[in-house]
């Protein structure tokens, strides 16, 4: 064990997100696991949607921690497989990575705001600006327990886009019915974007 890892156990209880052993992040395997191609995952027609994992097994615990957590030492890993999305999508120089907003109430209550963090980690990497282009106008139901039709219907006019924007590429976490995808790339449509696709680092493709 590295002394840092056997620190982070000893000190702090950390775990590897995806195994449980005792490290700082990812242990070599799960890790290895990770470092997959990026897949489509569609949801929403005619947006272009590229993960760069499925959400199960490694990352369903991997990124509540980070965000709801405040495991903030996850944060290089997932931004780095965030990037690995947003390359797929093979965006320009200049293109603006948008990601999706969280309501304000959530930002307020984890004392961070995870999307955008993990956008300007992405866009570290790729040599790409983040912009919070983004912002909801109302704050829509709770989507947990929500089927396909229902959470459409819950964000449907919950975003608006504030530019002046070029091509961009909206980015998330997780996508699972697409509905959060649907309402931002509606939003920067209508604002004048030119939306590009949509990448996320895990699929929680319901239906697998």
């Amino acid at each position: 064990m590295r002394i840092i890892d056997a620190l982070a156990d000893l000190l702090l209880g950390a775990q590897c997100p995806g195994c449980d052993v005792a490290r700082w992040g990812f242990c070599p395997g799960c890790w290895a696991g990770l470092d997959a191609p990026p897949a489509p995952a569609p949801r929403v027609s005619g947006l272009r949607i590229v993960a760069a994992n499925n959400y199960r097994p490694l990352l369903s615990s991997a990124i509540p921690r980070y965000k709801d957590d405040g495991a903030l030492h996850l944060e290089r890993a997932l931004g780095l497989r965030l990037a690995v999305a947003v390359a797929a999508l093979d965006p320009p120089a200049g293109t603006l990575l948008v990601p999706v907003p969280s309501k304000p109430s959530a930002v307020r209550a984890r004392g961070f705001d995870h999307g955008a963090r993990l956008a300007e980690r992405a866009g570290r990497v790729l040599g790409l600006r983040r912009r919070r282009a983004l912002v909801r106008r109302r704050h829509g139901a709770d989507q947990q327990g929500l089927g396909a039709a229902a959470r459409s219907a819950n964000l449907a006019g919950v975003m608006r886009a504030r530019g002046p924007l070029g091509k961009v590429v909206i980015v998330d976490d997780v996508v699972t019915t697409g509905s959060s995808l649907q309402e931002a790339w509606r939003a920067l449509s209508e604002g004048g974007a030119e939306v590009l696709g949509a990448a996320v680092i895990g699929d929680a493709d319901t239906s697998l």
